[in-house]
């Protein structure tokens, strides 16, 4: 944890000095003849942590020389959508969680406008709601009961990425939350003849990986999308 501050707080003072040397050379470049073609909108799908999958927007601004862009992320995942189809005799069962994240941003290219490296900060959201089936520990009940889940964790995130190509792009990011998602989350679990019990337990499983990186702070994920 010690060492992921320690790069959190270096990534953020590269954010502040690029941006710093960039106001310097802002000028300069507008009334420049070499200044090379942006295209600013960007639209495309992220596949990683937190974002599990969703969709990104980018626009890069013309402020500080086309190196100012900002940035949304979206993801939804709603358990339903993996559902067995319906059929005679059948009974839902089960855990039935939703997981949304919502981010905005900025990114500050370093190199090149609007492409290459970036460094970027951000603040998102995380909600997850749902609820889950659980078994007594008291071992004289059999029936399971129901535990409504319900979420929020927010945090301010730094970034270091890149984007790569034109047209058509590619762009890998790692970074760090700064308020991971938490491992142990209490719930109350119901039973039908309105026993209920308190749980110590996660949302997401903790014991596997990736899903793992989530309780760590650890940002990591994969783009792809177009330019124009």
């Amino acid at each position: 944890m010690k060492k992921a501050i320690q790069v959190s707080i270096v990534t953020l003072f590269l954010i502040f000095s690029s941006v710093l040397s960039a106001q310097e050379v802002g000028e300069q470049y507008y009334f420049s003849e070499d200044k090379p073609k942006v295209r600013p909108f960007r639209i495309g799908g992220k596949l990683g942590f937190p974002n599990l999958i969703g969709g990104n927007l980018e626009y890069v601004t013309p402020l500080l020389g086309d190196k100012l862009a900002v940035s949304v992320d979206y993801s939804t995942i709603k358990s339903d959508w993996f559902a067995p189809e319906e059929e005679e005799g059948y009974e839902e069962s089960g855990d039935k969680i939703d997981y949304t994240y919502m981010e905005g941003g900025l990114n500050y290219y370093l190199f090149s406008p609007g492409k290459g490296l970036y460094v970027g900060a951000s603040y998102g959201t995380i909600r997850i709601d749902g609820e889950m089936m659980f078994y007594s520990e008291n071992s004289d009940r059999t029936d399971p009961g129901t535990a409504d889940i319900d979420l929020t964790n927010s945090s301010f995130s730094v970034k270091l990425g890149a984007k790569l190509g034109g047209l058509f792009y590619f762009r890998p990011e790692v970074g760090y939350r700064f308020t991971p998602l938490p491992k142990d989350y209490e719930t109350v679990v119901v039973f039908n003849d309105g026993y209920t019990e308190t749980r110590q337990t996660p949302p997401i499983d903790t014991e596997s990986s990736p899903q793992n990186l989530l309780y760590k702070g650890l940002i990591a994920n994969i783009g792809l999308g177009f330019s124009f």
